[in-house]
Formats: structure tokens, sequence, C-alpha cells
């Protein structure tokens, strides 16, 4: 009788998938599927003889549940956990009628079907399990690596914990600012997807000396760059990394202008002090940071020389004198007459 039972599921299940194969209808081939092991276990159970001698065979209608869950999502898979306990509670109510009908199986065949129902119906609930936790965290870690791709390491890790506001004074930084000189008419005149590709070329090789030098990327605005040395973690050497890493960006923009046959040039501009950093935003987060010694960066940046680093006096009094520097008065726009500095090519 249990061997016809077997059959019959079998049967079962495969005209239901011919059904899915003409139909294409994934979801009734599930609900039918998984409808249907209640039906079996009780019927299995009663030709065991009841609950109680069939091995703990009810434990096989858990899988109703488990597939629900995985097939139509936790929401939906709700009601089918209430389908698994009424169908217990139906065998444990008819269990004394049963009794009567079928004789219980040797004590060995008892045994067999104990170690079996508990066995192969709890290995598949943990493989279920398993291939879920599997999938979470490796969904969870291209979630971390998209919003550390966005934001610092740092403020991500403080995110994952729960603070939902985050906005810090850096008393020591340094901000770099970088931008391709006559950008706009070029790209106007250049097609578009070109123009995508050789500024993600360019910023990619940005993003790899930022990694080397320490620094932190702020954001992209445009063909302008911004990093940080200090913020949002904090360096004594801040204004060195930033000059170091300036000099290599300007490297990258020769081998860049090189490999690409282009005769676009980069200003690049620095500043020093303090900052206030915070993110912002609640859909698309940002980490940013404000204050006059990033405006100051960005006003080095436009009234800097192409192909030279120019420099603040924040910046210029904290490095050595190793390096060479030209220093120039001008009229800053915004900022009024400052003494400022080009590094030597």
């Amino acid at each position: 009788m249990t061997s016809a039972l077997g059959i019959g599921l079998a049967a079962f299940s495969c005209m239901n998938l011919a059904v899915l194969f003409r139909t294409k209808r994934f979801e009734r081939y599930v609900i039918a599927l998984i409808a249907s092991g209640p039906v079996f276990v009780f019927a299995t159970n009663a030709v065991a003889g009841g609950i109680t001698t069939s091995g703990a065979g009810s434990v096989w209608t858990f899988l109703t549940p488990a597939y629900a869950i995985l097939a139509l999502g936790p929401r939906r898979a709700t009601p089918w956990l209430l389908v698994f306990l009424a169908a217990l509670a139906i065998n444990v109510v008819f269990d004394p009628v049963i009794r009567t009908w079928f004789a219980p199986p040797p004590y060995a065949v008892q045994l067999i079907y104990y170690a079996q129902n508990i066995g192969v119906p709890l290995t598949i609930t943990f493989l279920l399990l398993r291939y879920t936790d599997v999938r979470r965290r490796a969904a969870e870690a291209r979630s971390d690596e998209l919003l550390t791709n966005a934001i610092p390491r740092s403020i991500a890790a403080r995110l994952r914990h729960g603070e939902s506001r985050i906005a810090e004074t850096y008393p020591q930084t340094t901000i770099v600012f970088a931008d391709i000189v006559s950008f706009t008419p070029w790209a106007q005149r250049t097609d578009p997807a070109r123009v995508v590709a050789l500024l993600d070329d360019l910023f990619s090789r940005f993003d790899v000396l930022v990694a080397e030098h320490g620094l932190e990327k702020i954001k992209t605005v445009g063909d302008a760059y911004m990093a940080a040395a200090g913020a949002p973690e904090a360096r004594i050497d801040h204004a060195p990394a930033a000059v170091a890493f300036a000099q290599a960006a300007l490297g990258a923009v020769a081998a860049w202008r090189r490999d690409n046959a282009i005769e676009l040039e980069a200003r690049v501009g620095l500043a020093s002090g303090p900052v206030v950093g915070g993110v912002i935003g609640q859909r698309r987060i940002t980490f940013d940071l404000w204050g006059d010694t990033v405006n100051t960066a960005a006003r080095m940046e436009s009234s800097g020389v192409p192909g030279r680093i120019h420099l603040a006096a924040s910046t210029r009094a904290l490095l050595d004198d190793a390096l060479e520097l030209e220093e120039r008065r001008i009229d800053v726009k915004g900022l009024g007459p400052m003494t400022t500095y080009l590094v030597a090519p």
C-alpha cells in the first residue's frame, strides 16, 4: 500500500510538471506540489497504522511551509505553516479511528520509518536553510560592497550598526580637487559613449591612487574629482599624503592622455584645515564634507594652472622644504588676495 501511495505521488508530480511545461505557470506548479504533501503524509500515516506507529511521518509535512517560503516568499508562506499545523491536528484527531483500520507494522519496520522520517526531511530542511543563508550572506556582501563604494568604509560600518544621523568635525584634513580643463566644450563635440568611457577610465585610475595613498574619495561632480586626507579617518601626515596623491593623479592624467590620444589636461587644488562631514539623504545616501577648507580647495583648483598642483597657504604650512614650490600672489574669486603656491613640475 505504501508503495502504491509513493507511485501515486510520483505520477501526480510528473503530471504537475507536464502542466508547468505547457502553461509556464510556476506558481501554480508550486502550490499544487506543496498542497499534495499533507494529503500524501496523512495517507501514509494511516497505512502505517497511525501517527504513533508511522515513525514520525508527519515531519514530512513541514516541508510544505519550508518549500513555500523559498518559492512564494515569507509573507505568502505563513498560511502554509498553518496548513502544516492543521494537518498535524487532523492526524491526531483521526488517529484513534485509523488505528482500527490498519495494523501497525513490525517494530523493525517502525524503527526504519522513524530513522527515515526524522533524518530525510530534516536534512532537506537543513539544506534549504543553508541555501537561503548562503544567498542571504551573498546579498549582504554585495550590499556592503555597494555601500562602501558609495561612502567611506568606516561610515558604512556605523550605518550598519544602527546610526542614522552621522555628523562629525574633522579638525585636520587636506582636501583635493581635480578637474579636467576645457572638458565641457570637448564633451559637446565628442560621442557621448566615448565621453563616459574616458571619464570612467580616468576616475578609475584616480580611485586606485586614492586607495594606494590612504585618502578617501568623497565624490565626483561632472568632470571634477574630490578626495580627502584626514577624513573620515584621522592622520597626522594628511598634507604630504594629499600632495603625493595629487602628483600621482597628474601622472595618471598624462598616461590617460597618451593611452587615448587626447589633449585634455587637469588642474589640481589643495587646501588644509577643519571640515564638517556627514551623511545626507535617505534613499541615495552620500557622505560629504563642508566648510571653508573645502571651498578654498575648490578655488585653488579653479584658479590653478593646467598640469600643475596649486596649494593654499594652509597646506604649504604643513609641508617641509623638500618640495619645490613657486609662490604666487593672486586675487581668488570669493576669497580676495591670497598667497598661494604651485608645485614645481
